[in-house]
């Protein structure tokens, strides 16, 4: 997926996904899949920044519904190494739902990913965000394989 998001950065712009998944009982967050913002949306990486039109939700929730996913995340990249939340990022939740999960990856997706690179945010509502920290993290989604 990192790969992914990273070709269609094509070095130059943000580009990013729905990850899908399932919620377990304990608020662990299990990915599954993902759908990229320009899959639901062609013109969503347009402008370089991402924009994705509400039209594109229809089709995504169309697929959660087909599947039997959930949005358990999103996740989109930002040039250079820094995944702080811009203030566009904070006001515009891509998911509005309390305790939807933001992850911003850094230099568009190209280098390796380690989880300890990417920032992670959890919404409280009302245009405030939990960042949440390295142990947190691991409470939220494992990354790894699963045997």
């Amino acid at each position: 997926m990192v790969g992914d998001l990273n070709q269609r950065s094509a070095g130059y712009r943000e580009s990013g996904a729905f990850l899908l998944g399932t919620i377990g009982r304990n608020g662990c967050r299990r990915v599954t899949d993902h759908v990229p913002y320009d899959d639901l949306d062609p013109l969503a990486l347009r402008s370089g920044a991402i924009h994705v039109r509400s039209s594109a939700y229809y089709e995504l929730w169309k697929i959660c519904e087909a599947t039997g996913l959930q949005v358990v995340a999103d996740v989109h990249t930002h040039p250079g190494p820094v995944v702080t939340q811009s203030p566009i990022d904070a006001r515009h939740p891509m998911v509005s739902n309390v305790g939807h999960v933001a992850i911003i990856l850094p230099n568009f997706g190209k280098s390796p990913e380690d989880p300890r690179q990417a920032g992670v945010y959890r919404y409280r509502g009302s245009h405030q965000w939990q960042t949440l920290q390295d142990g947190e993290r691991g409470r939220v989604f494992y990354v790894g394989r699963w045997a």
